[in-house]
């Protein structure tokens, strides 16, 4: 496999957590050190505005995305500078590497999107919406998973784009998810602010 691959596919996978990183993260310090920083540390954070407890759901996310991204596809990719390529079952045409790296990606993102909804979800618990986020972050985690099995099988033909499309559309629904949630709560702040105002 050509260097030119290899970093394609590096970019592919790592790009979108890259680039949240440096537009979103990188400049408050704040957020880098939550970013590194561990669970326990994680939960003693305090949450002082609506937005900073959302960047911080959102920097948790990141985090996680980005070790278990970094676990599960850098040795597959340092290997993919081999002499060979090892060719996707469900669809021939591409590289194991190439797949691997928009499986990595499409995960990452996912894994983002559910940290902030499951923390959501945490603190509203009481309620059904509560629940609902819950068990929206935990079905779709499991049948995220479940598609990727698509990847290697032989008998469904181009299983692979199956598998994207699965994960394209529970990266649809979290966001939009997230957008309503913030919408209420940008709602919530704003029409608290406009009371204190004509006072």
């Amino acid at each position: 496999m050509s260097l030119c691959t290899f970093f394609g596919c590096l970019f592919l996978a790592y790009g979108p957590l890259l680039s949240i990183f440096f537009i979103l993260i990188a400049p408050n310090a704040q957020y880098v050190l939550l970013m590194v920083s561990s669970i326990a540390i994680q939960e003693l954070y305090e949450y002082d505005a609506c937005i900073d407890g959302f960047f911080s759901c959102l920097v948790s996310g990141f985090g996680y995305a980005l070790m278990t991204s970094l676990v599960s596809y850098i040795s597959l990719l340092v290997e993919s500078i081999g002499p060979g390529v090892v060719m996707c079952a469900s669809c021939p045409k591409i590289t194991l590497y190439f797949m691997s790296a928009i499986t990595t990606t499409l995960f990452s993102l996912e894994h983002i999107c559910w940290m902030v909804i499951s923390f959501e979800g945490f603190s509203e618990l009481p309620q059904i919406i509560g629940w609902l986020k819950v068990a929206w972050v935990i079905l779709s985690h499991y049948g995220a998973s479940l598609t990727t099995v698509l990847n290697a099988s032989t008998k469904v033909k181009y299983g692979c784009v199956y598998s994207i499309v699965a994960s394209l559309f529970i990266i649809a629904v979290s966001v939009f998810i997230i957008a309503l949630s913030l919408k209420s709560k940008f709602h919530l702040v704003l029409s608290a602010a406009s009371h204190r105002s004509h006072r």
